[in-house]
């Protein structure tokens, strides 16, 4: 049985504003291996705004995401998510502008 720890930040917390055009922020970390984005570690999310909003990973400053394909994260939510290989990026879009969307990576749950 794998042993499950808190979460446990790697790096700055960075944050994104909430609109309805899709916005992205690279990860502050060291984590993830040489490149600081080896994959395989956690990112913590919160929305603080008072709407639904919908993400995206990916690696480079062109991540876009999408209100039909994203990953939806309720208001005032906060998930952890494991990413993917080189994961540097999320990117975040809601139907009006409001509120910040704040990227934390680490490791744990």
């Amino acid at each position: 049985m794998a042993l499950m720890q808190a979460f446990a930040p790697s790096g700055n917390t960075t944050n994104v504003a909430i609109s309805n055009t899709s916005a992205n922020v690279q990860f502050n970390t060291t984590a993830g291996g040489a490149s600081g984005f080896g994959g395989g570690y956690q990112v913590r999310l919160h929305n603080s705004s008072s709407q639904t909003v919908f993400v995206a990973f990916g690696q480079g400053s062109t991540t876009t995401a999408s209100v039909s394909t994203g990953l939806p994260l309720p208001p005032g939510d906060v998930e952890v998510f494991t990413v993917p290989f080189q994961t540097a990026y999320v990117a975040v879009i809601a139907a009006a502008a409001g509120g910040t969307l704040y990227a934390t990576v680490g490791e744990g749950v």
